[in-house]
C-alpha cells in the first residue's frame, strides 16, 4: 500500500493551505488597490499640478514592484491550490522523487513542498550537471 498522511493530518495541512490561500487573496485585493490608484489618488493631493519626473519615475517603480510582487504571489497561489488537490486526492506530503512521506516540520514550513530537502537537492544537483 502506498504511504500517506492519516485524515486528521490532512485536515491539518487542508486548513494551513486554505489559511495560506486566504491570505494571498487577501494580499492581491490590496496590490490591485495599488495598481489601480493614480499618482494624484497615491499622493492625497486633489490639484490638477503636474508632478515632477522624479516623483513620477518613483511611483511608476513602486507599481513595476506590486506588479512583480503581485506576479510572483499568483504562481504561490497556483502551487497552494495543486497542494489542495494532493490534500483531496491523499497523496499530499508524499515526496515525488522518493515515495516517502515529507517530514511534517518541512511541509509547516512550505507547505506547497512535493520533495524531501535531501531529494531535492540531489534533483537540483542532475539538473545543473546536465
Amino acid at each position: 500500500m502506498a504511504k500517506q498522511f492519516d485524515d486528521k493530518t490532512l485536515k491539518k495541512f487542508n486548513d494551513l493551505l486554505v489559511d495560506e490561500r486566504n491570505k494571498i487573496l487577501e494580499d492581491f485585493d490590496y496590490q490591485k488597490a495599488e495598481l489601480h490608484q493614480t499618482i494624484t489618488d497615491g499622493s492625497g493631493e486633489l490639484s490638477s499640478m503636474t508632478y515632477h519626473m522624479a516623483d513620477v519615475g518613483t511611483d511608476m517603480q513602486e507599481r513595476e514592484k506590486t506588479s512583480m510582487f503581485a506576479h510572483r504571489q499568483a504562481k504561490y497561489l497556483k502551487e497552494i491550490e495543486t497542494a489542495l488537490e494532493r490534500v483531496a486526492d491523499k497523496t499530499y506530503g508524499v515526496c515525488g522523487i522518493c515515495g516517502e512521506l515529507i517530514e511534517e516540520q518541512r511541509l509547516m514550513a512550505v507547505p506547497i513542498a512535493k520533495y524531501h530537502v535531501h531529494c531535492k537537492e540531489l534533483a537540483n544537483q542532475r539538473n545543473n550537471n546536465q
